[in-house]
């Protein structure tokens, strides 16, 4: 009798643990392996963290299906995940006000709760960098004729016709108007007012399944860390407690693998040619934050930059031209004072030999025309430490007659190669450490 009494037991126990195993194959089927949460083979509780689930191609369909139904209903047969800005109500302050299983905790440094504003005297200060950085460059290269339409529009629409800056528009850059450069063109391509909402929302559920493909490549730790700032006024998805662009996508890709491929001094200098409005910028230095950023653009695009670090740094110390430009013959000293030094491409030349760790140059030199290309060639090799790194993401081949792109290039120091692979973004990654 005992006999029976334990074969029926341990049969009952079978069927418990034949359900914990249909759990585990369904996680295996849904999720990535990163966001899998086995702890023995026969015992598979599902994790209550939706915030670092990141799904399959299954979990992929089965979300897509979801909020395709959640849109068409109205909400009415799933909740939607999923909120528009400039369509939803959305307050990321009482999202953070405790912790829960949707959103990343404790809040990351770069999701932002609320707008800021910047120091009105701020814009008066870009206005002066911009004009001594064109009346005191003393090469004046010619730019790609692509890049030369680019800054002419970008001056249009930054200045007016007594040449004062347009304080209304670079508050807005990001959301005001498209312009031709994915620089600030790619900010319309999901959330438009002109999409209307149910087009902006199925390109949003587009952008987020795109989030999950890059868990297979991007620790999960970096991705629900990640969240664009609010400078600008972009329109971004609200998904999980973060705010999610396209370029904010591209930048978790450089981040992970500059983090991944490097060992940087406690206290690195990082150049970045070609820094755009500075979002890379931004997320670096909350992952390296006792570092100097020499952020360099063309003076155009560098009022961009600006106003976008000062508008997400407040408390940090910010070089503009405008600061500096009596001290630029001792720039060892502000590298050593600076959070952040803003520069057009003139200003190189002051930098020190053997100063700097990390160079990073992302879809910049192979836009750029043959001569300032190697202008900058030349200044990576004079100004990249030994032992410091290159990092790029550049066209191959040469496209238009007067670009320089990146099998053209031509280095005088000699790298090891620690990161070559082609990127999801059509050119070719490339991380190596200068040894001599």
């Amino acid at each position: 009798m005992k006999v029976v009494f334990f074969t029926l037991k341990w049969l009952v126990k079978r069927i418990g643990y034949l359900k914990k195993e249909l759990k585990n194959l369904y996680q295996m089927i849904v999720y990535q392996p990163q966001s899998r949460f086995l702890l023995r083979t026969w015992d598979a509780p599902l994790s209550p963290l939706n915030v670092i689930k990141f799904y399959s191609f299954v979990g992929r369909v089965g979300f897509a299906t979801r909020e395709f139904l959640a849109l068409i209903t109205n909400g009415k047969l799933f909740k939607k995940q999923l909120l528009l800005d400039g369509y939803d109500d959305i307050d990321v302050q009482s999202q953070y006000l405790q912790g829960d299983d949707n959103i990343p905790w404790p809040k990351p440094p770069l999701v932002e709760t609320d707008k800021r504003m910047v120091n009105q005297a701020l814009f008066e200060t870009i206005e002066r960098s911009y004009f001594l950085a064109n009346e005191h460059d003393p090469d004046k290269f010619d730019r790609a004729e692509w890049w030369e339409e680019m800054s002419q529009a970008f001056k249009r629409e930054l200045f007016d016709e007594q040449g004062n800056i347009n304080q209304e528009y670079l508050s807005h850059f990001r959301g005001m108007k498209e312009l031709p450069a994915n620089l600030v063109k790619d900010q319309f391509l999901v959330v438009n007012r002109e999409f209307g909402y149910t087009v902006s929302y199925l390109k949003a559920i587009d952008l987020v399944l795109e989030y999950h493909r890059h868990a297979q490549i991007v620790r999960k730790e970096i991705l629900f860390s990640l969240s664009e700032s609010y400078a600008g006024n972009n329109l971004c998805v609200h998904y999980r407690g973060i705010r999610l662009s396209l370029r904010l996508l591209f930048h978790s890709i450089m981040v992970e693998n500059i983090l991944a491929h490097t060992t940087l001094p406690s206290r690195p200098t990082i150049f970045e040619i070609g820094a755009g409005y500075g979002g890379l910028g931004r997320i670096l230095k909350t992952y390296i934050p006792n570092s100097c950023h020499i952020l360099l653009d063309l003076p155009e695009t560098l009022t961009y930059t600006s106003y976008f670090i000062a508008y997400n740094f407040p408390d940090k110390k910010i070089a503009y031209l405008s600061d500096i430009m009596d001290r630029l013959e001792d720039f060892e000293a502000l590298i050593a004072e600076y959070d952040f030094i803003l520069i057009p491409p003139w200003v190189t030349w002051y930098i020190p030999d053997n100063s700097v760790d990390l160079v990073i140059d992302t879809y910049s030199m192979s836009e750029m025309s043959k001569v300032y290309a190697e202008y900058y060639l030349g200044h990576i090799d004079r100004t990249l430490k030994k032992g410091g790194y290159c990092y790029s993401i550049n066209k191959r081949f040469k496209r238009e007659a007067d670009k320089h792109p990146f099998y053209d290039w031509q280095f005088k120091s000699t790298f090891t190669t620690f990161l070559y692979e082609y990127s999801k973004y059509i050119h070719p990654q490339w991380l190596g450490q200068k040894i001599g």
